[in-house]
């Protein structure tokens, strides 16, 4: 089962258990800051599994903040001040289960899914994809472009060969490894993240135009410059995106995997720039 697949699964699921609760509610009318706190509940459990555990845990600070404002008369009263703030002390523990051990969790199913399917796409050093995952999502890429004109970019982020190369191999892997994971978590769900070697990563960034690519690369690169204590100059970023950068896309397809030969490559190599 494809990630995708499994998000509209758990996205439905929640909607309807979210809703069940509400109906089956002992209380006859629920009161209405109850129906946004429930609501609250599924925009951070869409965002947790979207997105993963950055945004999951913004939204559900958010979402927190939102249902204090909302109960601050029970909490002005001394009557009511214990009840609200067992009742706020409950949905901060509900939000934060769910935006932030829950969005780490989501973005770790993406790649066991991975793993699970074949091994030979994922990359055993960083547990991220491989170059062969790459290769074929950059194929999906231009096909979807070819076919519908969706958007499509990747930014490809390089660590300088001397921030690791003299390093001991346990420790190469260890950095290697702790760069994967702070991209990972700083981007979607439904974007990927693929080790290409020798230090250079990939990110593949569907339905996004190569000036949204570019601010997540610059935010990205920042994220690994200031995680491994880097100077600017030696974490680099290289953005692609269609229909500009077709051709420069082709050509990285093909770098990462030059013995096969593929026809559909270059069909779509072909006519993507057209």
């Amino acid at each position: 089962m494809k990630y995708a697949r499994l998000e509209i699964l758990l996205v439905a699921l929640a909607a309807f258990v979210i809703a069940g609760s509400v109906l089956v509610s002992p209380v006859e009318q629920p009161q209405w800051q109850e129906l946004v706190a429930q609501g609250l509940v599924f925009v951070t459990f869409v965002a947790a599994v979207h997105w993963g555990r950055n945004a999951g845990t913004l939204v559900a600070a958010a979402s927190l903040l939102t249902y204090i404002g909302m109960r601050i008369d029970l909490l002005s009263n001394p009557n009511t001040q214990a009840f609200a703030l067992s009742m706020i002390g409950l949905r901060a523990l509900t939000l934060g289960l769910i935006g932030v051990i829950g969005g780490e969790i989501f973005g770790r199913i993406k790649y066991f899914i991975a793993k699970a399917e074949g091994a030979s796409m994922v990359d055993d050093c960083t547990s991220v994809y491989n170059r062969r995952y790459c290769a074929n999502a950059l194929k999906t890429g231009l096909g979807e472009y070819q076919r519908y004109q969706t958007a499509f970019a990747v930014a490809l982020i390089s660590l300088a060969p001397g921030l690791f190369t003299e390093l001991r191999p346990s420790r190469q892997r260890s950095l290697l490894r702790s760069v994967a994971s702070h991209m990972r978590n700083d981007i979607r769900l439904v974007d990927d993240v693929g080790y290409l070697g020798d230090g250079r990563f990939l990110l593949i960034l569907p339905h996004t135009s190569k000036e949204g690519a570019m601010v997540c690369a610059d935010r990205v690169r920042a994220g690994v410059r200031d995680l491994i204590g880097a100077r600017d100059e030696s974490v680099s970023t290289t953005v692609l995106a269609v229909p500009d950068d077709a051709s420069a896309i082709c050509d990285l397809a093909r770098s990462l995997e030059p013995a096969a030969s593929d026809q559909r490559l270059d069909d779509l190599c072909g006519t993507a720039g057209a």
